[in-house]
């Protein structure tokens, strides 16, 4: 009996303590409920707005505007979305609030008048996109902003200057030529050259950024090429979630886990890098090292100077140089940058080579009549292929490798109509792309814009334009410090496919079906058809 009584009363005092520690804790989740609910529903009311304010002063598509997700399901992430934007340009030419969700608004401009003031404004890039980038690239010279961007830009530049370019004339024959042997032996039937070109792209990178000897082009399965595609769906697919614009939610999504995964492939590629150059000139340190053509660097005996070196040796005004985790930051956008675009550059340009024969066959003779019968296109060459620089531009006009830029206003700016004379000022805090594909087909600017027409880039019609009305590697202080790498390695590439190959499309080829990614491809694949040329 005193044995039950003493159970009982134990009993008794677990419910008792029991009952306030619950209490409690519904209490704080209840708070913390409510907190919740109103800071997030203040900063919605102030985000709508705040968007709502912006959309009556620069226009907006309210009959496709869905009130939850906004134009996301009018403007689709695929070719009949891009369209539907060069369509939404005649309705308003200047600009639109294109609104991203509920709340969230982007103003996107697509007209010269527009462009200028936002590329000259300086304005750093947005945190819509590019925030989720930056679990990849970091802060990069893609994604940083203020004295860090400034600073490492200026440290930099000596990357690209022409006596470092020059002799990657070299490595862009090589592994084009690679390249071009591998599509010889895949004539007469569809072959997408889109993983072909990335596998060359990505080993032209690899060397000239580290020096470092692949064999990626003949692995089709390279697991850098394949976490490249992946991050890139991963993030796009982001982008247009809008629950997933929250860290937290998108963290334990089951895309957000494989994010982290893949990152961290991409991430140990780089470093694997940067700790194998180390090693190297840890080996070398007491070895007096060859002067370089660019003042300020010195080279390793036996290789040129390269990306790496750059990063590795660059000091400011202070002596301070880059640390690790910025020198990784620069390797991933370097090689995301220069080999995602520029492959995306190539494979559509082959594309518009087997549709366009006419404009193969002058490429092929310009060719021949600057080259003669050398078998290497020399950095003395580049100037003299005028047409298919041209022809290279217009590719670019209509299937620009980056098809968008984002950017985020520090300052107001003030957009003037010179047509109407009305000036709209933009609010700081705004955050404001430039629609490049929808400005290269602005009705305005280009005569049947979607024609492909290579003699719109001749000197006399070129000065007909506005400066800003083709801006394929953007333009103003933040326009790309790598264009004249990317132009140089697209240019020899085509040249060797061209004297090598004649390609064409049809009935039995694929249609590509555009899809803007981190960068402009396509849903289904770029394929043509190849017949091998016997050089004369």
């Amino acid at each position: 009996m005193q044995s039950s009584g003493l159970s009982s009363i134990w009993d008794q005092l677990q419910i008792n303590d029991w009952l306030p520690s619950s209490f409690l804790v519904e209490t704080t989740l209840l708070i913390l409920l409510i907190y919740l609910i109103t800071h997030y529903g203040l900063l919605f009311r102030e985000t709508y707005t705040k968007s709502r304010k912006i959309s009556e002063r620069v226009g907006v598509d309210e009959k496709n505007r869905h009130w939850f997700f906004g134009h996301l399901k009018h403007i689709t992430n695929n070719e009949e979305g891009l369209l539907k934007f060069v369509e939404l340009a005649k309705a308003f030419p200047l600009m639109v609030s294109l609104w991203l969700g509920p709340a969230l608004t982007t103003v996107q401009t697509y007209h010269p008048d527009s462009t200028t003031a936002l590329l000259n404004s300086g304005a750093p890039k947005n945190d819509l996109g590019y925030r989720f980038i930056r679990t990849w690239i970091g802060d990069g010279l893609l994604t940083s902003k203020g004295k860090k961007w400034f600073r490492n830009r200026r440290l930099l530049t000596p990357a690209f200057h022409y006596k470092v370019l020059k002799p990657y004339t070299e490595v862009f024959n090589k592994n084009s030529l690679v390249m071009v042997n591998k599509l010889n032996k895949l004539c007469d039937q569809p072959v997408n050259i889109y993983t072909h070109v990335g596998l060359m792209t990505l080993d032209t990178m690899l060397q000239c950024a580290m020096t470092s000897k692949t064999n990626c082009q003949h692995v089709t399965d390279h697991p850098y090429l394949l976490a490249v595609k992946e991050i890139s769906d991963l993030i796009i697919a982001r982008v247009r979630q809008p629950l997933h614009f929250f860290d937290w939610m998108y963290n334990l999504s089951a895309a957000g886990k494989r994010n982290k995964e893949v990152t961290k492939i991409l991430h140990e590629h780089t470093e694997k890098i940067i700790s194998e150059r180390k090693a190297v000139l840890a080996k070398t340190a007491n070895i007096d090292p060859e002067p370089s053509d660019v003042e300020g660097f010195r080279k390793t005996e036996g290789k040129t100077l390269d990306f790496l070196d750059i990063l590795l040796q660059c000091k400011d005004e202070n002596g301070e140089g880059l640390s690790d985790i910025e020198i990784r930051d620069e390797v991933d956008t370097f090689l995301f940058a220069g080999h995602d675009t520029t492959s995306s550059g190539i494979a559509w340009a082959m594309f518009h080579l087997a549709k366009y024969p006419q404009f193969q066959t002058k490429c092929r003779e310009e060719l021949k009549e600057v080259l003669g019968n050398k078998d290497e296109i020399e950095w003395s060459d580049l100037p003299q292929l005028v047409y298919l620089t041209m022809f290279l531009k217009e590719s670019m006009r209509l299937r620009p490798p980056v098809y968008a830029v984002g950017r985020y206003l520090e300052h107001p700016i003030t957009i003037k109509d010179k047509n109407t004379k009305r000036d709209t000022v933009i609010p700081a805090g705004t955050n404001v792309s430039m629609h490049i594909f929808t400005l290269h087909r602005h009705p305005d600017f280009w005569d049947e814009p979607s024609k492909f027409d290579p003699e719109r880039f001749t000197k006399e019609n070129i000065a007909k334009r506005p400066a800003f009305a083709y801006v394929p590697f953007s333009a103003g202080s933040r326009n790309c410090i790598g264009q004249n790498f990317a132009m140089n390695e697209m240019k020899i590439s085509l040249a060797h496919v061209i004297r090598n190959l004649r390609l064409y499309i049809d009935d039995e080829t694929p249609v590509p079906k555009m899809q803007p990614r981190l960068i402009l491809q396509s849903s289904t694949g770029i394929f043509v058809k190849i017949e091998k040329l016997e050089r004369q």
